[in-house]
């Protein structure tokens, strides 16, 4: 499996906090989301993908092996560009993280049974339980298959999904066409199966108040680094 995180917009949201790197690279008590993000994901699959565009150069020695989609005109797009761009390069299942999402490693491990229990065919995508209308969301239908997102009342988009491998040509060439839009729009076009996580396994940063609550948050979700 290969792990694609999208680093490409500026996290406007979270004001002078974001000014001189991409959110996920801003540090909460000494690391960096992105280092957070890898080692989590670091037991499920053999290699990650981040796309990166404002202020790229900045961060380009802090990406460590992965390798590294940049989308210099990030600011005319939205993150299906840059999802497009990293399944380009990819033939393999994608896990597809979002930069400001942090998850523990219980709700990969989730999603990822979920990806292999539909032995292939299948796309994944993770949401917290319970509807809601205040962020994107998904809905479904009655046997679990995604039917529509957005700013809906729904399921809350979780920042987490696995494409199947047998969907990312159909995912590489919708995203194309929808270069404007955010990436999850794909999820209801592929045959998708919906999995909850629980909130305790999920931290999002979009504004300054969450910085706070994710130093708490984050010593429950991620191990210790393993070198350490």
């Amino acid at each position: 499996m290969h792990a694609v995180i999208l680093a490409a917009g500026e996290g406007s949201r979270l004001g002078p906090v974001g000014d001189d790197v991409p959110k996920p690279f801003e540090e909460i008590d000494g690391r960096t989301l992105y280092d957070r993000q890898c080692n989590v994901l670091a037991d499920f699959v053999d290699r990650i993908t981040v796309v990166l565009g404002y202020r790229s150069r900045v961060v380009q020695d802090d990406v460590g092996p992965a390798r590294t989609v940049v989308v210099e005109n990030w600011h005319e797009y939205d993150n299906a560009e840059s999802l497009r761009r990293a399944l380009e390069g990819i033939d393999d299942d994608a896990l597809v993280l979002n930069g400001d999402v942090v998850v523990a490693e219980e709700a990969v491990a989730r999603t990822v049974r979920r990806h292999e229990r539909t032995n292939g065919g299948r796309s994944v995508v993770a949401a917290l339980p319970g509807t809601q209308n205040e962020h994107t969301a998904v809905r479904c239908d009655e046997d679990g298959l995604i039917t529509d997102y957005g700013r809906i009342e729904g399921y809350r988009h979780a920042g987490l999904g696995v494409i199947d491998q047998s969907h990312v040509d159909a995912a590489t060439d919708y995203l194309g066409r929808n270069r404007s839009e955010w990436y999850p729009v794909v999820y209801p076009k592929l045959e998708t199966e919906l999995v909850t996580i629980s909130p305790y396994c999920h931290v999002e940063i979009n504004r300054p108040k969450d910085m706070q609550r994710a130093r708490y948050q984050l010593l429950a979700l991620v191990p210790p680094d393993r070198d350490e």
